[in-house]
């Protein structure tokens, strides 16, 4: 004699799997979980942007200078203003022109003050967005003779482009009596202490 109900039955014939773990867990680590305890940064730029990379000294009366990572340059001519960023190797890194049809179809004139203008801002946010912040450029020289670089460099700020490289930090920045003695690393140096002596310098000055 069968005593149980057809609900039972039902049940019964059921395989209960959203009861079950889908996948069991293990405490034991494979390979692929183990962390590296060595990671070797492959960017380029990472020594520059930690003010390790050595720049090119080049001579003291060397014109133009060479003792940057990436120069500004502005170019004006009769009929296309072109602004474009170089690494010291001499590769373009980032670049701006009026020749450009997506920059061209916006302007009245693509050799005027506005075109200027509008070629900082557009350079200012392709370095930005390129992780250049700090560049280096001989611009300032003209600032006051010429109203299209004047609304360029007024333009560079309003971006956010700061138009001057930071020192590069050695083991002399912060000690400068004990380093042929003792050696510093250099990325053992705080930057707090080489701005702070940088302004004792320009105090002295």
């Amino acid at each position: 004699m069968q005593t149980s109900t057809p609900i039972l039955r039902a049940f019964s014939g059921l395989r209960l799997g959203f009861f079950r773990p889908r996948y069991a867990h293990s405490d034991a680590l494979s390979e692929n979980d183990l962390v590296n305890p060595q990671c070797v940064n492959r960017n380029p730029r990472n020594m520059e942007m930690l003010r390790l990379a050595r720049k090119p000294q080049g001579w003291g009366l060397d014109i133009p200078s060479c003792n940057y990572w990436y120069k500004l340059f502005l170019d004006c001519t009769q009929r296309h203003v072109t602004a474009r960023v170089e690494h010291f190797t001499g590769e373009t890194v980032v670049s701006a022109s009026t020749k450009e049809w997506a920059i061209k179809q916006h302007l009245f004139s693509t050799t005027d003050i506005n075109a200027v203008r509008n070629i900082g801002r557009i350079i200012a946010q392709r370095c930005l967005q390129s992780g250049i912040s700090e560049l280096h450029t001989e611009l300032q020289k003209h600032v006051d003779t010429s109203e299209k670089i004047k609304s360029f460099m007024v333009a560079l700020e309003e971006g956010g482009l700061i138009t001057r490289e930071p020192t590069t930090i050695n083991e002399r920045s912060v000690h400068p009596l004990l380093a042929k003695r003792r050696e510093t690393l250099p990325w053992t140096v705080l930057e707090e202490e080489v701005l702070k002596e940088e302004e004792k310098k320009k105090k002295k000055e």
